[in-house]
């Protein structure tokens, strides 16, 4: 996509993030004693839960608060205002060929800042021979060019995210206005010389406007979430792939949506889509061809401390297998 007002409006938001930074590495000043004064004041103490249940999400893939695998403007855990929340999370996926796991913690701060580290592990399961037309490796690293990963192979990547909501308050009722956050997501892939042979970097940034709103009367009577996220990105497979391709490293414009119905106060199911980059690759079209991600979620919320879902989830092509569809499961902790 060319699009010169987009490209302003993410030029000022990774201007805005890198200006955030400074502002994280301020916490200790920013967290300090005139703010835990404050937070007691709201009787939640600094390291509070305020908000209430469901209002942090769960955890995306990439690790950020949202649904599965679209991130909202909503900040993790449940700290309000003066409050600091965190969580730790674990995500699972499986289809027929691949398994992957995530691993995360994130924390938000006075309900405006969010920080975020995950690592995932991407199991290629059966599927090393099709990134090349070589027999397998004898070893987990990438022989010989034009050879292939060995079978159960896997790729390992880190993402370093930061959300700053901007404006706005998903619960305020009365008004069309949702909430509004900004991120950005650091990617650094751990196979460098897979992602060579890709023709893709094995590290890149992509950023993201969120808009979340949520009526507490809304589809027939019922809480409703509805979410829309315009993420910039070079991300081939969000990442795992690399970024960008021989012949194309810019930014793509792409589109994801959310929606959420709670069945009651403890029980949403839902549904996302997640548009992906087609990137060329190196290896050819059947490696490089990717599709939209979807999936069915249904989350679980017991209480604040603990969220889980269940997701299937439906992933197109994956390193030239088609049908790439399984059960997403993960579990949030919330302190």
């Amino acid at each position: 996509m060319k699009n010169l007002g987009l490209r302003k409006l993410f030029g000022a938001i990774q201007g805005a993030l890198w200006r955030t930074g400074v502002t994280i590495g301020c916490a200790a000043t920013l967290f300090g004693m005139p703010l835990a004064a404050h937070a007691a004041a709201k009787s939640g103490g600094l390291f509070g839960q305020s908000r209430p249940a469901g209002t942090g999400g769960v955890t995306t893939i990439g690790g950020a608060a949202g649904g599965g695998l679209v991130p909202w403007a909503l900040i993790a855990g449940y700290g309000g205002p003066g409050q600091i929340g965190f969580t730790a999370s674990y995500t699972h996926a499986s289809t027929a060929n691949f398994n992957a796991n995530g691993y995360g913690v994130a924390a938000g701060l006075d309900n405006r800042v969010e920080v975020s580290l995950t690592q995932q592990n991407f199991d290629l399961g059966n599927t090393g021979p099709y990134l090349a037309g070589g027999p397998p490796c004898s070893s987990t690293s990438l022989c010989a060019p034009g050879a292939v990963l060995q079978d159960n192979a896997a790729i390992n990547q880190d993402i370093i995210g930061v959300k700053v909501r901007v404006f706005g308050d998903a619960l305020a009722q009365g008004t069309w206005m949702p909430q509004v956050a900004v991120g950005a997501q650091y990617h650094h892939n751990e196979d460098g010389a897979l992602m060579k042979d890709l023709g893709a970097s094995a590290s890149g940034a992509s950023y993201y406007l969120a808009l979340t709103k949520v009526w507490l009367k809304g589809l027939l009577g019922h809480v409703t979430l509805l979410d829309f996220t315009l993420d910039a990105t070079r991300a081939n497979y969000n990442g795992l792939f690399g970024f960008g391709g021989p012949a194309d490293n810019r930014y793509h414009y792409e589109p994801e949506v959310s929606a959420g119905v709670f069945l009651d106060p403890h029980v949403v199911v839902g549904g996302e889509y997640r548009a992906m980059p087609q990137n060329e690759l190196a290896l050819g079209p059947a490696v490089s061809q990717s599709n939209a991600w979807k999936d069915v979620f249904l989350a679980y919320i017991p209480n604040k401390n603990v969220s889980l879902t269940l997701a299937y989830a439906m992933l197109g092509h994956i390193a030239s297998i088609p049908n790439s569809n399984g059960l997403y499961t993960s579990v949030t902790a919330s302190f």
